[in-house]
């Protein structure tokens, strides 16, 4: 209801011309923008909800953001950071979380076309194997399973996977899944898998390559692109205990530098909302070296107190006028 109602808003500025007005005069500071998927969710079987907009979408949002900006990498911020300078201009940083592999085959190409660069946050695990991730699983096998009824463990609400209105209903569940602290999402995964048993062994015998490998994250490097730390596995930190915890964030780093042999400077952490990271994932960011870590809390810098704690808006929708809305009013 909250998204209706701020796109409604957005609709209403656009149509006057109050959007424009006030994009052009964007205070100066750190803007971050963050995507997922680039292209037609409706193609997939699997999370629609991380698709952040399609490639025509996607370049029409650079070409904005070109306009507008000075698009920097994290070297370049945790320099203006160090300097005291993010207010001398109106900078923006493109992130990309999971490294799906249409961030190489849609958004690469629009980036190199237009000369910006972005930093993409790779998963190691996901690197190294064809698997299925756990919230794209967990799409799947609902969406797989309608006409069915589900409850997580422990969980009050049985939900009626509707056809009509599957997208809804696994986004709540996807909600609840994350925010159960007595609950790991590794635990819902295995408690779906044995409610839909069919829907699972479809899922395994399809042959899906939804990831880059270790040749796409060396040719974004040689095209001038940054490579960032999404961790090992891409877990919901808070839930973790203290030593996996550290090792997701150290160990994640040491590989990719050690595999692309370069330095990692920055780390974005998975899921990113305030619920999934605290004051440990900061300790051991930092214990690894790094220099920049992003949430996935909307909002801009006028000044950085804390470089391991940097919002970034998320990318949802093709609505460029949106997009604009959230860095105006949020």
């Amino acid at each position: 209801m909250f998204f209706q109602l701020r796109q409604g808003l957005s609709k209403f500025l656009s149509l006057t011309g109050g959007i424009n007005y006030f994009w052009k005069r964007l205070p100066n500071g750190v803007y971050a923008f963050n995507y997922h998927r680039i292209g037609d969710k409706e193609k997939t079987p699997f999370d629609r909800a991380i698709f952040s907009c399609t490639q025509n979408a996607f370049e029409q949002q650079v070409i904005e953001l070109k306009k507008h900006f000075k698009i920097i990498n994290t070297v370049e911020l945790a320099k203006l950071i160090a300097h005291g300078e993010i207010v001398n201009d109106r900078y923006a940083v493109i992130t990309f979380d999971d490294g799906y592999l249409d961030n190489f085959t849609e958004a690469f190409p629009v980036l190199k076309k237009h000369k910006i660069p972005a930093v993409f946050y790779l998963t190691t695990e996901l690197l190294e194997s064809r698997q299925i991730t756990w919230w794209d699983e967990i799409a799947y096998l609902l969406r797989k399973s309608h006409g069915m009824k589900y409850q997580l463990p422990n969980g009050t609400l049985e939900y009626t996977l509707e056809k009509d209105n599957i997208d809804k209903i696994i986004q709540r569940i996807m909600s609840d899944i994350k925010q159960t602290k007595n609950l790991s999402v590794l635990t819902a995964l295995q408690d779906i898998r044995s409610k839909f048993p069919e829907a699972r062994t479809k899922l395994l015998a399809e042959n899906h390559e939804l990831f880059m490998g270790w040749e796409h994250a060396e040719e974004l490097l040689k095209q001038g692109m940054e490579i960032g730390s999404h961790t090992l596995t891409h877990p919901i930190l808070t839930q973790l205990e203290n030593e996996q915890h550290r090792k997701e964030i150290v160990e994640s780093k040491a590989i990719l530098e050690k595999r692309l042999n370069c330095t990692i400077n920055s780390i974005a952490y998975p899921v990113g909302r305030y619920y999934c990271y605290n004051q440990n994932t900061f300790e051991y960011t930092a214990e690894a070296g790094y220099k920049i870590g992003f949430n996935n809390e909307p909002g801009y810098h006028r000044s950085i107190c804390n470089a391991l704690d940097i919002n970034r808006f998320c990318v949802a929708t093709d609505d460029i006028n949106y997009l604009k809305y959230e860095c105006c009013f949020t």
